[in-house]
């Protein structure tokens, strides 16, 4: 036959062949295969169940007739741990016919009778692999939309743009198994002196400084930028062609996605990727919309509310922030407790090693309370090299944990200079207000906003007392000042 002199081409589908006559089974294999489907085969029942459970297959060829379990009884066991294979019978006489109402109970494709031979065979293998190929289709883009939805929190909570770029490039990769992802942003979008300036990880400059790029490669599961920096070239420009065009570029192993915000360009994904569906291509933009609605939220809230330098929350507000948890701890019942952090030997690093290396240090504090707190803890910087943390719903304890837990690494951080690395260290200020529990008598409703104001600056005196403690008692470590009370009406609530 013709069929057998042609270049076979895999089909990517795989198919179960399950039948108790070898020659039978020989025979039909190799049909199959000729088609360019992968074969996997299995003599019975038992055979065959134990093949299932190990290995994914898109359709399911079952004899009807087999000695010690029947193809009903094995489809019956199947559906118990798999729901979405399809499945024909095969049968090899007219009495052998599954009746319609089985068809419905078991959820299989059809059946064939093997009388009717290998052409027959075959349409019935097709549109067997069509109804997988939906189905899978439809399983596949459950699973991204879900995927998606999983990840759209973290992309639209309150962070750093290096931190958000990072987690676009590293989640896009992921969608798409790709290979490699860069994700390139215009420069000029943010502010002139952003963090991002002293230079991230995985980032580099293209194009004068036009684009910023990080990159994320499979192979480290990490942001690493290539050294090739004709490569990265050929990537900005492939970006920029996207991007003038407005429309994603498609091929077979590579695809660049413009991100826009009506007529607000910000920059590109480019992917190099295994070839995609059209489903996920559809998921990759869908993504591609989420990721730019985030940057784009996070460009305007870092411009008005982040410290530039350093990517924690500036102070005005950081000052609003703790009052209004100062308000939901005490409207909840549950504990807080404010840490104020101040550098030692900021002046000493600027005057010996120069104003740059003062800010890197800065900026390298910021990121280890970034990266040492909880993303419902609230950072902020309140000028110079002092800044604060409240921790909502946690105990002295709790903050404790944390403050030591900075104090490593900041000991453990190091900051290039002219004359060599320079070491940080900070002294720490530990105040608490304690879960309490009381009736409504003594309180006046609706509680006054002065109160909660009140509340939040003897918190931050308590703070800022302890400070002052571990400041004069040797630096680089953590005073716990004694826990607070909340007051009503000048006394104290216990």
């Amino acid at each position: 036959m013709a069929r057998k002199h042609r270049a076979i081409e895999p089909s990517g589908y795989t198919i179960a062949l399950v039948d108790d006559d070898p020659d039978y089974l020989e025979a039909t294999r190799l049909l199959l295969e000729s088609e360019g489907h992968t074969v996997l085969t299995a003599i019975d029942g038992d055979d065959a169940l134990r093949l299932l459970q190990k290995k994914s297959v898109d359709l399911l060829l079952l004899d009807y007739f087999m000695p010690k379990m029947t193809g009903e009884q094995v489809v019956e066991q199947l559906r118990t741990f798999d729901s979405v294979t399809q499945v024909i019978l095969q049968t090899g006489y007219a009495n052998e016919r599954p009746p319609r109402e089985m068809l419905r109970r078991l959820d299989i494709q059809g059946y064939y009778d093997k009388s009717e031979g290998p052409d027959r065979l075959l349409l019935w293998a097709d549109a067997g692999l069509k109804a997988a190929d939906a189905i899978g289709r439809l399983a596949r883009s459950r699973k991204g939309l879900r995927g998606i939805l999983e990840v759209a929190p973290s992309l639209h909570r309150i962070q750093p743009l290096a931190d958000l770029y990072e987690d676009v490039v590293e989640h896009t990769a992921s969608l798409i198994d790709a290979r490699r992802a860069v994700l390139a942003v215009f420069r000029d979008l943010m502010s002139p002196d952003s963090h991002l300036a002293g230079g991230e990880k995985g980032i580099r400059t293209l194009n004068d400084d036009t684009l910023l790029l990080m990159s994320f490669t499979r192979e480290t599961a990490e942001g690493i930028v290539s050294q090739n920096s004709a490569v990265d070239q050929a990537i900005g420009a492939e970006v920029i062609m996207a991007l003038k065009t407005g429309q994603t570029i498609r091929r077979q192993n590579e695809t660049v996605v413009p991100l826009r915000v009506g007529d607000v360009v910000l920059g590109g994904l480019w992917l190099e990727h295994p070839p995609l569906r059209e489903e996920t291509q559809e998921l990759l933009q869908l993504f591609a919309n989420q990721a730019t609605v985030a940057i784009q939220n996070m460009l305007l809230y870092e411009m008005a509310a982040l410290d530039p330098l350093t990517g924690v929350h500036a102070r005005r507000f950081f000052e609003s922030w703790m009052r209004r948890e100062v308000r939901t701890a005490f409207r909840s019942q549950n504990p807080v407790a404010l840490l104020l952090l101040d550098m030692d030997g900021l002046k000493s690093i600027n005057d010996t090693a120069g104003h740059w290396t003062g800010d890197q240090a800065l900026a390298a504090v910021g990121k280890v309370l970034r990266q040492a707190t909880r993303e419902n803890d609230v950072v902020g910087r309140f000028g110079g090299d002092e800044f604060a943390v409240v921790f909502p719903q946690t105990d002295a304890e709790g903050a404790r944990r944390v403050a030591d837990r900075l104090l490593t690494m900041l000991r453990e951080t190091n900051i290039p200079s002219p004359s060599g690395n320079i070491g940080l260290s900070a002294s720490l200020g530990l105040a608490t207000l304690p879960s309490y529990h009381i009736s409504d008598t003594g309180f006046e409703r609706p509680i006054p906003v002065e109160y909660f104001q009140g509340m939040s600056e003897a918190l931050l005196q308590s703070a800022d007392d302890a400070l002052y403690v571990a400041k004069s008692s040797g630096k680089s470590r953590l005073c716990t000042a004694e826990a607070l009370s909340w007051r009503t009406l000048g006394v104290p609530v216990t």
